[in-house]
C-alpha cells in the first residue's frame, strides 16, 4: 500500500481567492484595509517561522500586518500590556501571540488580556471554552485545518476512533475537540503514555503533533489509516514534520506531508478568522 497524499495546497489557493475577495470588500465597507496583529516572543524558530508564512499570506490576499517582537527575557507585565493595547486597537482587527511562550512567561496570563472578539487563532480562555462547550468560537488554525483535509478524504468521522498524538493547547486539545464535535471517539496521548504504539495501531485517523522529527515511524501505524503531521520542525535546508513520511507512507491510506499538508491551511485560518469571525 501507498498512501493518497493529502496536499493542502489546492485547498489552500481555493481559500487564498476567497480571502483576497473578502479583503477587498472589507476595504470598501471599513476605508481601510483589515489588520492582523502579531507577537513574537523570544527566538523560537518554530513559531516565528509560522509567523513569516503568515504575514506572506497577509500579503497575498490583502490583509495589513504587524509583527511586534520581545526578547526572551522580557517580564509578563510588557507583553500583557502590548496584548492589552492592541486588544484596545480599533484599527486591530485580529492578534495573534505566537506560540510556544519562553519558559516563565504563562501563555494564560498573556492571553487572559486579549478580547475573544480578536483573539483570531482561540488561544484565550473565553474561545478555549466555547470550543470546549461547542459554542462558536475562534479555533486554534491548526484544528481547522485538519478538519479541512479530513473533508478531502471523504471518510465519514462518525464513530471512527482518532487517536491525537500530542496535548498542546494550540494542536492536540482543540483537535481532539473539533473532531469530538463530529462524533469521532477521541483518545489522546502525550508524553507520558505508555506503549504508545500499542494505541496508535488502532487509529481510523492518527494526528500528530509533538514538535519532534520522525515520532511516528510505520510500524506506529494502522494499516490504511489517515495520519495528518501537523509538525513543523526547522531543519538545515528547510522543514520536517513529526512523521516519518518514508515508512509510513507504505502502510497508510492517506498522509499529510511536510511541507504542503497541513501548513498551508493553517496559516490561512487566522486570517480567514480575522476577516470573516469565528467558526459556528
Amino acid at each position: 500500500m501507498t498512501a493518497t497524499m493529502l496536499d493542502g495546497r489546492a485547498r489552500a489557493r481555493e481559500i487564498r481567492r476567497e480571502l483576497q475577495a473578502r479583503a477587498r470588500e472589507f476595504t470598501e465597507q471599513q476605508g481601510r484595509a483589515a489588520h492582523l496583529a502579531l507577537l513574537a516572543v523570544g527566538d523560537d524558530q518554530s513559531a516565528l517561522l509560522f509567523g513569516q508564512q503568515v504575514t506572506r499570506v497577509c500579503q497575498a490576499v490583502g490583509v495589513a500586518y504587524s509583527v511586534t517582537r520581545f526578547a526572551a527575557d522580557v517580564s509578563e507585565a510588557a507583553i500583557r500590556a502590548q496584548v492589552a493595547h492592541l486588544s484596545n486597537d480599533p484599527a486591530t482587527d485580529g492578534v495573534v501571540v505566537l506560540l510556544p511562550l519562553p519558559q516563565g512567561v504563562r501563555q494564560r496570563m498573556v492571553t487572559e488580556v486579549l478580547t475573544p472578539a480578536k483573539d483570531v487563532d482561540g488561544l484565550g480562555p473565553r474561545n478555549a471554552g466555547n470550543l470546549m462547550l461547542g459554542f462558536p468560537s475562534f479555533v486554534p488554525g491548526t484544528a481547522e485545518a485538519v478538519m479541512a483535509l479530513l473533508q478531502e478524504t471523504g471518510i465519514a468521522l462518525r464513530g471512527k476512533h482518532a487517536v491525537i498524538v500530542g496535548r498542546s493547547n494550540v494542536g492536540g486539545k482543540p483537535v481532539a475537540l473539533q473532531l469530538l464535535r463530529h462524533d469521532a471517539t477521541i483518545t489522546i496521548c502525550h508524553s507520558r503514555t505508555v506503549n504508545l504504539a500499542d494505541i496508535t495501531r488502532t487509529a481510523d485517523i492518527l494526528v500528530v503533533s509533538v514538535g519532534r522529527p520522525a515520532a511516528i515511524t510505520g510500524a506506529m501505524v494502522r494499516p490504511g489509516a489517515v495520519v495528518l503531521d501537523a509538525g513543523i520542525n526547522p531543519v538545515p535546508g528547510g522543514v520536517v514534520g513529526d512523521v516519518h513520511a518514508a515508512s509510513v507512507r507504505e502502510v497508510a491510506g492517506w498522509l499529510s506531508p511536510v511541507p504542503g499538508g497541513l501548513g498551508p491551511l493553517t496559516h490561512l485560518m487566522v486570517i480567514r478568522h480575522t476577516l470573516f469571525g469565528p467558526t459556528p
